[in-house]
């Protein structure tokens, strides 16, 4: 049960945006209420933004706010004596992504009493394992709250009865296995602090676990041809056959198979494929055992972190849901999780499904033996040699050096002192700070993202001082005697000393980092033989040439690919053509997915189309990926809503809708740039033809 003597306080904002410091907003929704979750005051209110004229299509769409329901609203200044009475010392601040929320009212009222903050979005990754996707408004639909999703006012009580859910679980858990409230009381978790908690003084010896999760073989029984009837290293040619027609030839009466693909999009929908036909199959890497001693100090410490404590709380809510494969939600779980699991991996299903770049990562790390009796299929064949020479020459990422130091760390902290750990993370965290701001100077005169150099001799870099820093850093990492932070470090060494490529990316929240790459050949065929050599592999591509088996020909099949529903405008859009076939279309009820990879053309391609069924009055759903919501919520509504439906996206996007059994009755290319713009539609037409 909820302690009494606070004050629980959810609430919500709509906003023009996502940046607090240049976005406004545009309607605010509070709701207080006691520890039987019995709401005691409410309030909402539109607020007129500054820039009103400027509110765009998107706001308009993703709020369902319109620009004539602000123009009479008040000013925040008009409604703030309102707000703050809901505040004290005593506040639990509550809601889905809450620093967002939180952000806008410091924005506001800054220096706002409260005593905690609880985001339902983070218990929700901790404690409702595998969601379709984790936003408020998928959650309260699969769960049945009431309410009328961005609303202010509503999404304040859908986070308030999402609380309440998280809440009755954990409460449910502790209530099963009652010692766990005497490891919360020693934890500094913020359960400790909100529920009411009767220990019991009884030990814990070990968790509960059902984590590993062996399939069985189960053969087709078919008159298709066995890929051991051919050569090893066959290349065969997948065009004007589809996917499911390749994969039957795949497993057809093999024991141990391993289906590799280009990107996650393409293997969702093998693993969709053999979900159908009831075949049980696994990924790489998910086999593992759990160290009793390990564990042991887990449960045996004086002190639980608060990330140490929702583990274990997590790992109950699994064992009790039956659930086989450990959801890793965050990096503090990964931490626990490399901790109190065996370093053992090993491949624990017959068939496998994966991405090229996941396998090669395997052979680079465990060796081939695992792999000997298996044989691979590769689909995508022309894009196996960029993912091994993505494996091969590895770049160097600072986040990744740091979080394996972090794991690290925490690993010592059963058993050493960490502050020479702290102060050497410290350290590298102060070096990288410092060589950023050199790398910038590379940048500021150019539009490109990637640049050649040799850094500690180009005097243009300024790095020629930090040499010495770099090898007493190199000799204190060394020291450490850990492979994985020895290899790591041994990339980016490999990058200072010679000519490398540095690469400019965006990061969270708009920040800049550099990823250093190793200047090494391209990988060819003769170095994919060789980093395969003794394993059994095949070669599933699309790609045509006098050297390659036709799948066609070898299944003894019809050139029966129907593209009938593929309509490719070649980039030479008539826009009015267009408008007027997607009205057309609309009217009748067909569902569209328009393929577009260039985001300022999807862009605009929404806000014509939305402006269209305003136009017209007329009924349909329309999505665009990375411009209205993210892909999980898309996925989810996409599937969800009825006919018709109109989808901008990218070639990827495309796939994964069809990984999830959303079918469209008519597919446009209409942006689909760069110089491989025929094979990506010759690729699309063998995944969903």
């Amino acid at each position: 049960m909820l302690k009494n003597n606070l004050n629980y306080i959810a609430f919500d904002f709509e906003t023009t945006g996502l940046d607090w410091k240049k976005d406004d907003a545009i309607q605010i929704g509070i709701v207080k209420f006691n520890h039987k979750y019995e709401i005691l005051e409410q309030f909402s209110s539109y607020i007129k933004p500054d820039n009103l004229q400027n509110l765009s299509e998107i706001v308009e769409f993703t709020t369902w706010i319109k620009k004539e329901q602000l123009e009479t609203a008040p000013s925040f200044d008009e409604i703030k004596e309102k707000i703050i009475p809901f505040f004290d010392e005593n506040s639990v601040l509550i809601g889905h992504n809450i620093k967002f929320d939180i952000d806008f009212l410091q924005k506001y009222i800054w220096n706002i009493p409260h005593k905690y903050v609880f985001d339902t979005y983070v218990y929700a990754r901790k404690f409702l394992h595998f969601e379709p996707a984790y936003a408020l408004e998928i959650l309260a639909d699969k769960y049945w709250f009431k309410g009328q999703s961005h609303d202010a006012l509503a999404d304040s009580i859908m986070a308030m009865e999402l609380f309440k859910l998280i809440m009755k679980k954990i409460e449910k858990i502790i209530k099963k296995y009652p010692f766990l409230a005497d490891l919360i009381l020693k934890s500094d978790s913020l359960l400790k602090e909100i529920l009411v908690l009767n220990p019991v003084n009884r030990n814990i010896f070990s968790i509960p676990k059902k984590w590993k999760n062996i399939a069985k073989v189960k053969k087709i029984k078919s008159n298709l041809p066995s890929l051991n009837d051919f050569e090893n290293k066959s290349v065969f040619s997948t065009l004007w056959i589809n996917i499911q027609q390749a994969i039957n030839f795949a497993l057809n009466w093999q024991n141990k198979v391993i289906l590799a693909f280009s990107s996650n999009a393409r293997a969702n929908v093998a693993k969709s494929i053999l979900k159908d036909k009831y075949l049980p199959f696994s990924v790489l890497n998910n086999g593992f055992t759990i160290s009793e001693e390990n564990e042991k100090k887990l449960l045996e410490k004086k002190e639980l972190k608060d990330f140490e404590m929702d583990f274990i709380l997590k790992s109950f809510t699994h064992y009790d849901e039956d659930i086989s494969v450990f959801d890793v939600a965050n990096f503090d779980e990964y931490k626990v999780f490399k901790f109190v699991s065996d370093k053992q991996r090993k491949i624990s299903s017959n068939f496998v499904v994966c991405t090229h770049y996941e396998l090669f990562q395997y052979i680079k790390n465990n060796g081939k033996n695992d792999l000997k009796d298996f044989s691979i299929v590769f689909f995508d064949g022309q894009s196996v040699l960029n993912s091994l020479w993505s494996v091969i020459n590895k770049g160097f990422d600072f986040y990744e050096l740091i979080n394996k130091l972090e794991v690290l760390k925490y690993e010592k902290s059963f058993s050493e002192n960490i502050e020479k750990y702290e102060n050497l993370i410290n350290e590298v965290s102060t070096f990288f700070g410092l060589f950023a701001v050199n790398i910038k100077n590379l940048f500021k005169n150019t539009n490109n993202k990637i640049e050649m150099v040799n850094m500690f001799e180009d005097t243009q870099t300024g790095l020629k001082q930090m040499k010495e820093w770099f090898y007493e850093l190199e000799n204190k990492l060394k020291s450490l005697e850990n492979e994985e932070i020895s290899k790591t470090w041994d990339i980016f060494k490999e990058c200072v000393e010679h000519y490398c490529i540095i690469e400019q990316k965006l990061f969270w929240n708009w920040q800049l980092k550099y990823v250093f790459h190793p200047l090494m050949e391209n990988i060819d065929i003769n170095t994919f033989n060789d980093f395969l050599d003794g394993l059994k592999y095949f070669n599933f591509s699309w790609l045509e040439n006098k050297n390659y088996l036709k799948l066609k020909d070898v299944l003894k099949i019809e050139e029966n690919l129907d593209i009938s529903k593929f309509v490719d405008w070649n980039d030479n859009i008539d826009f009015k053509l267009l408008v007027e076939k997607i009205k057309n279309k609309i009217e009748a009820g067909i569902s569209l997915f328009l393929v577009s990879n260039n985001k300022n053309f999807s862009n605009s391609l929404f806000k014509l189309i939305f402006n269209l069924l305003k136009e017209y009055d007329l009924k349909a759903n329309i999505y665009a990926e990375n411009i209205t919501w993210w892909q999980g919520k898309l996925l989810y509504y996409i599937k969800k809503d009825h006919w018709p439906k109109i989808t901008i996206g990218g070639p990827e996007f495309l796939i994964q809708n069809k990984a999830k059994y959303i079918n469209y009755n008519e597919i446009h290319f209409l942006a689909i740039g760069g110089k491989n713009r025929k094979n990506t539609i010759n690729d699309l037409y063998f995944y969903l033809a």
